[in-house]
């Protein structure tokens, strides 16, 4: 018996020690109003012309509670031109990319209400920002997506098993005529399917024009990063039947395992783009209302580019790129730099 009450006496202390050493539970700070964005300086050289585009693009996220977001982003892009034999010209063109409140209803469903984003393909929402694109120039067919919405959409995504995330989202965007929050009338969606073992995520867009012109527009897209090199591969394929019809493919090569000249290989990062875009035969276009005008010929268009990274916060990147039309061929030069900034509104330094 003393021994028994010994071990047990024992063992409550090994208990009663382990217990005033577990990690006690910490209910999670709550967030706090955030500003972050960028700033940047590009420019753009083709035979007879000659651009210089600055850009300022502030992004506010404030947080209310564990289940809601308030996000919004301003965008203010100048473009200085100049053309062979006259003076230089300027304009400014600014906009509100997107002002929505989220709510986090469950871990599968999020609703969102107010301007957007519209969710076609993966330039528009994840790429189009200059302090993450590989290129300063957006690819062509970008021109055939409505590019910002006013309405609602709801979005998720849902495991299937371990292997398998399905990404989903709706919307719905009414007609808006203003200079800073224009907007087209249309519906659509985007699903993917995203595999995290293999870093695959192949996803497929649809929406309908429902205003003016009732015409819908369809598109794919892909995204794959190596597990074994340091590789991004993406692209998307739009197509619209009156306006036309196009893709695009991406690569970008961090260069941190090149065995020469290692310091300032590690902050670099070597970028290819192959695009091509087909004009309609059988239907007559209709102009668009994306974010510039598309050709009026078939065209290629080949990149290739170079980002090197002096900050984290601060990136410069050149490219040389060639078109070719019927129009004529021509070389693409850019040039440009980027800052990243963000800090919190309230709570801290961090």
């Amino acid at each position: 018996m003393k021994r028994l009450s010994f071990a047990f006496a024992i063992a409550l202390l090994i208990v009663s020690s382990g217990s005033a050493q577990a990690p006690q539970y910490k209910k999670p700070e709550s967030g706090v109003p955030v500003l972050t964005g960028f700033v940047g300086l590009g420019s753009e050289y083709e035979p007879g012309q000659q651009q210089l585009l600055p850009t300022m693009s502030p992004v506010a996220l404030v947080p209310f509670g564990d289940r809601w977001l308030i996000e919004s982003e301003a965008e203010f892009e100048g473009a200085y031109t100049h053309l062979t034999g006259q003076p230089w010209d300027h304009e400014w063109d600014k906009g509100v990319e997107y002002a929505q409140i989220d709510f986090f209803a469950n871990k599968y469903v999020t609703l969102v209400g107010g301007r957007f984003l519209t969710p076609f393909g993966i330039f528009n929402e994840r790429l189009h920002s200059g302090w993450i694109r590989n290129f300063q120039t957006a690819p062509i067919i970008t021109d055939l997506e409505m590019t910002d919405s006013n309405g609602g959409m709801i979005r998720g995504a849902v495991p299937v098993g371990t292997g398998l995330n399905i990404n989903y989202a709706a919307f719905f965007s009414a007609s808006t005529n203003n200079s800073w929050v224009g907007a087209t009338r249309g519906a659509g969606g985007r699903v993917s399917f995203f595999f995290p073992k293999a870093r695959l995520e192949i996803g497929t867009s649809f929406q309908r024009k429902l205003q003016d012109e009732h015409v819908n527009t369809y598109g794919m897209d892909f995204t794959w990063q190596s597990t074994k090199l340091p590789l991004d591969l993406r692209g998307e394929i739009a197509r619209n039947r009156f306006t036309g019809s196009g893709y695009w493919i991406e690569g970008a090569y961090r260069m941190r395992r090149a065995p020469f000249w290692r310091p300032f290989m590690r902050k670099s990062q070597a970028e290819l783009r192959f695009e091509q875009f087909f004009t309609p035969t059988d239907m007559p276009t209709i102009p668009s209302s994306g974010m510039g005008d598309m050709p009026d010929v078939n065209t290629q268009r080949f990149l290739a580019g170079w980002s090197y990274w002096v900050r984290p916060e601060i990136r410069t990147n050149v490219s040389y790129g060639r078109e070719f039309s019927t129009d004529g061929d021509h070389n693409i030069w850019t040039v440009g730099i980027t800052y990243r900034f963000a800090f919190p509104l309230a709570g801290g330094s961090k």
